[in-house]
């Protein structure tokens, strides 16, 4: 999963003290975050959220809270944050990159999730996320990559249930073609899963500029 991104946004009048404290508090928040100290920046983003902050703040908080919730595994609550986010507020940047890390979410609750059903519709909902994010930007590789690990992900799914129903899909349909022949997919995914904390696309960074960082590169 991409590094969760830390959207920091400086805000037109930080000269009005409280609104200067608010900004602090977001900058502390953002140091237990990249400390690994998830839970105080859980607790800070949450303070944060209830003084109802500047609405250009309020973005970056719930974006940087969601992220903290998502490292720790919190994925439904972490989706909520991401879906709370007016679109108006996102701009297309900041779209994708919700887009992106909440098919990161539905992936990787998926991995952790034993019951088939389930875990067939969170991939199924993962890849429409990266769908939506290849469609605004076709360019995006680890957007692709993602996709095409969920994508064969939900290939094995179908297929293990569909050899459990009598060579019929989730639905009744006919297994898909090729399904029985994916031993190198299958490995890739196995060492994809070894290496989750490092392979999983981050959660990207934006800093006080408001563009991202090429150092960030998204890693599920």
């Amino acid at each position: 999963m991409k590094p969760l991104s830390l959207l920091l946004l400086l805000t037109a009048s930080l000269s009005l003290p409280e609104e200067f404290r608010q900004y602090r508090m977001v900058q502390k928040a953002n140091h237990h975050y990249l400390s690994g100290e998830y839970q105080e920046a859980e607790r800070l983003y949450s303070n944060l959220l209830a003084n109802d902050p500047d609405e250009k703040l309020k973005t970056a908080i719930r974006f940087n809270f969601a992220g903290t919730l998502a490292l720790q595994r919190k994925y439904a609550d972490a989706r909520r944050l991401y879906q709370s986010i007016p679109a108006s507020a996102e701009g297309e940047k900041t779209g994708n990159l919700i887009g992106y890390n909440e098919g990161t979410c539905f992936a990787r609750e998926a991995l952790a999730t034993h019951e088939p059903g389930r875990k067939s519709e969170l991939l199924k909902q993962a890849l429409r996320r990266y769908t939506a994010v290849l469609s605004g930007d076709p360019a995006d590789t680890d957007a692709r990559i993602n996709y095409e690990i969920v994508y064969r992900m939900l290939q094995k799914q179908n297929a293990s249930s569909s050899s459990k129903s009598g060579g019929r899909g989730e639905n009744g349909d006919p297994a898909p073609a090729g399904s029985q022949s994916m031993k190198p997919a299958e490995r890739i995914l196995e060492n994809a899963q070894l290496q989750e904390n490092e392979v999983m696309r981050k959660i990207p960074q934006i800093h006080d500029s408001g563009t991202a960082s090429a150092k960030n590169v998204k890693d599920w």
